[in-house]
Order: structure tokens, then C-alpha cells, then sequence
């Protein structure tokens, strides 16, 4: 279908969003972004046909809009908090949602989530009940994460190591949920792979399978610095895992959109970490392009356009064991304000990087150790083979910095 002219709004203009404003232009659609947000933490509203500086959480207000602009479609991209501003937005102006506000609600929260995984005979980590857990189990042998169950990014998770620390560890988690609720879980030293699906009128197909890299600080959690794709786990996880998340999540009634979800495993057991109900940090969409010509973001604004998510089968075109190795490299910095940046131009110029986009510049403040908000830079890479990744990575680091006020280096060191 001709999706020229029609037109899609944008809830949130971060700069990964930037990537959803460019493919809907790619496919003849106008473009409209709005936040609360000025241009400079908000940077897709530059490169959008049009911007408002609405806030998303005052639905009616969308909603009046999108009908007085002859909006035809709304999406949002890589955040959590949006999801229901997103449902309640489509609902009032009676635009195509992807999932229904109880989906939405059981996918979002981590509790919910576990307990639809437990239902369905799927493997979750190990949980503790905070009414009855005993801090004096924690141990060298023996850590607990703990969680809200209401937040992304890896925002408010904390290891709690030590007995003596676990009240501080539980204080600092609630302070992060909204539903002052935490999830305690066994601390799980094992790889780590995600798993992205595609949804189409019920039909679920696995997009991409890829080994996840994490950095993990000192107290506070772990955020992902690296993807490899296709993950050395795939004939596994086919074997063991596919069929139990595509029953599981028919049962749980989705019926168009996409979701990664994130697991432990040592290629025999697997452990559902999370789950999001929406395009990823990972971008996963950018290798499978490549690979095998879809793209689950050109698929979310057809729906949002049309309701519908393509003009043809997604299941048919999907096939996570790439033939090619694909990397997506995330250049992580220390907690402070960046003053300047070296680097970028050949960076960008390296031929294996087919995708840059840079998270923080000039003048933001790189955020807290352990969270999604230390990114600093996003690149997308595709290469011969995985040894090829280790050359790429020493030129990367050789190269680019950034550096606070006091000429400080701020980048952290690249994947091992």
C-alpha cells in the first residue's frame, strides 16, 4: 500500500527516534513529533516535517489535535512510560493501537510478567517474596538483584551483595517505582542473549536472536553494551525456547506489534529476564533489514497508518540465523557533563558501520553508572565475522573521546 502523505505522530523525540521520523519519510509519510522537551534533548523534532511541544501525558489534548491536523496515525518508540499515553491517545482520537491497555499492563510490569511466564511452563529467575525474604541468605555465593517493577533502563536496579546493605539496596529500588513495589531476584551469573518478535494478526515470528554484552557497575545494576547477531545460542534456543514464547504470547493475546524480551542461559537452561512490548534500545530492525529486506519499524508505522502491519506475510520474510555477523556497539562514559567530542568523522567513515547515532552531545550530562542513560554513542556495525570485531574496536577506541570541562576522558572501555 501507497503510504504517501499520509501522516504519523511521534510520541517522543529522543535521538533513537530519530530513526522512526527518517524510515517514515523513506516511505512517503509526514512526520510530527511532539514532547515537552526543547529541541536539544529532543533532537528528532529537527528532522521532523513538523513538531509540537505538547506534553504527551495530557491525552485529550493529543487527541484533539491529531483531529484537528488530520493526523492519521500514532506511534512511540523505545520507552515504557509511554506506552499507556500511547493506547489512551489512539483510543480517544480512534486510531490503530498494537496492543490493548491489559496487554500493555501485564507486558510492562515485571511481576505480571513472571507471573504469565510461570503460567505458560516458562523458566524465570529464581524470585524471592519481600515479605518473608530473610536478608541473611545474601552472600558472596549467593546475591539478589533487586528491581521496581515499574521502571526500564535498567533505572533503580541495584546488586545488593551484603545483609548489612540489603535496606539500603531495597530503599533505593523503591525509590524508582511509582507502585512503591519491588521484585528480589537471585543474582544470575550467566550469558545473556535477546530475542526480538514480530507480531502480525496473531502470528508471532522470531525477527533476531543475538548475544548480549553487559557493563556492570559496581552497585547498581548492568546496562547492555553490545549485541552480536546471530547469537551463538540460536540452534539452542530454537530447540528449547521458540515455541514455548510464540504459545505464550498468543495465549496472552497480542495480536499485532513487537516485543524483545532478554534471558539468561548457558546454552542448556534459559531464564526470562524482561520483556518490552516495543521497538528496543537494540534497534534490532536495522540488521534484519539488512539481512532479509524487513524491517519491524517500517512494519509499526504501516500499522499506525493503515492498522495493519504489512501487505505481506512478516513470518515468511523472517529469519534470525543471519548469514552475515552484525554488531551494535554502544560507547558508554562516565557520570559528568560533556564539553567536547573527538573522533566522529572517522568514526563514521569506518566501513563496517553502516548506522551512527550519537545519544549525547555537546553540553548533556552523561548519566548514572549501570543505566541506559551512560550511552553515549550507537553504532551499528556489519562484518565478516566475529574476529573481524576486535580490529574494528581497538580503531574505535584509539580514536574517538569525549571529555568533561576538565579535560577529563570520559569514555569507558569498549566490550571485552
Amino acid at each position: 500500500m501507497d503510504l504517501t502523505g499520509k501522516k504519523l505522530l511521534i510520541l517522543g523525540g529522543n535521538a533513537p527516534s530519530i530513526d522512526i521520523v527518517e524510515a517514515a519519510r523513506k516511505l512517503g509519510v509526514y512526520t510530527i513529533v511532539t514532547d515537552w522537551y526543547d529541541t536539544k534533548r529532543s533532537p528528532a523534532k529537527l528532522v521532523a516535517d513538523e513538531y509540537w511541544n505538547e506534553e504527551i501525558f495530557k491525552p485529550e489534548l493529543i487527541a484533539q489535535l491529531i483531529k484537528e491536523h488530520h493526523v492519521d496515525g500514532v506511534l512511540t518508540g523505545f520507552t515504557d512510560s509511554y506506552l499507556l499515553q500511547y493506547h489512551r491517545i489512539c483510543e480517544l482520537a480512534g486510531l490503530p493501537c498494537y496492543a490493548t491497555k491489559e496487554v500493555f499492563e501485564t507486558t510492562m510490569d515485571k511481576a505480571k510478567f513472571k507471573q504469565l511466564c510461570r503460567d505458560n511452563g516458562v523458566p524465570v529467575i529464581p524470585e524471592f517474596d519481600l515479605a518473608t525474604f530473610d536478608p541473611g541468605i545474601i552472600n558472596e555465593k549467593n546475591k539478589v538483584i533487586i528491581k521496581p517493577v515499574d521502571n526500564s533502563g535498567s533505572r533503580g536496579v541495584i546488586l545488593c551483595e551484603r545483609p548489612e546493605d540489603f535496606k539500603h539496596c531495597l530503599e533505593f529500588a523503591l525509590s524508582f517505582s511509582e507502585k512503591k513495589q519491588v521484585v528480589i531476584e537471585k543474582y544470575m551469573e550467566l550469558d545473556s542473549i535477546s530475542a526480538s518478535y514480530t507480531i502480525q494478526d496473531g502470528v508471532v515470528s522470531l525477527s533476531t536472536l543475538n548475544d548480549r554484552y553487559v557493563h556492570k557497575s559496581k552497585d547498581a545494576g548492568s546496562v547492555t553494551c553490545a549485541g552480536i547477531y546471530p547469537s551463538k545460542y540460536y540452534d539452542s534456543y530454537m530447540e528449547k525456547m521458540n515455541d514455548k514464547m510464540v504459545k505464550m504470547y498468543q495465549v496472552a493475546g497480542l495480536k499485532n506489534g513487537v516485543l524483545a524480551v532478554q534471558f539468561f542461559t548457558d546454552g542448556e537452561e534459559y531464564y526470562v529476564m524482561e520483556m518490552g512490548h516495543r521497538l528496543s534500545g537494540g534497534q534490532h530492525y536495522t540488521y534484519s533489514m539488512q539481512e532479509n529486506g524487513i524491517s519491524a519499524l517500517d512494519c509499526l508505522i504501516h500499522f499506525a497508518v493503515t492498522g495493519r502491519m504489512a501487505d505481506y506475510s512478516v513470518a515468511e520474510k523472517d529469519n534470525a540465523k543471519f548469514e552475515h555477523t552484525y554488531c551494535h556497539l554502544f560507547i558508554l562514559g562516565k557520570q559528568a557533563k560533556i564539553a567536547k567530542f573527538e573522533g566522529l568523522d572517522y568514526i563514521s567513515n569506518i566501513p563496517e558501520v553502516i548506522h551512527l547515532i550519537q545519544m549525547k552531545n555537546v553540553g548533556d550530562m552523561i548519566g548514572a553508572d549501570g543505566t541506559s542513560a551512560q550511552k553515549v554513542i550507537s553504532l551499528h556495525l556489519k562484518l565478516k565475522n566475529r574476529d573481524d570485531l576486535s580490529r574494528i574496536m581497538k580503531d574505535i577506541q584509539r580514536e574517538i573521546h569525549f571529555y568533561d570541562e576538565d579535560g577529563n576522558d570520559l569514555m569507558l572501555e569498549l566490550m571485552k
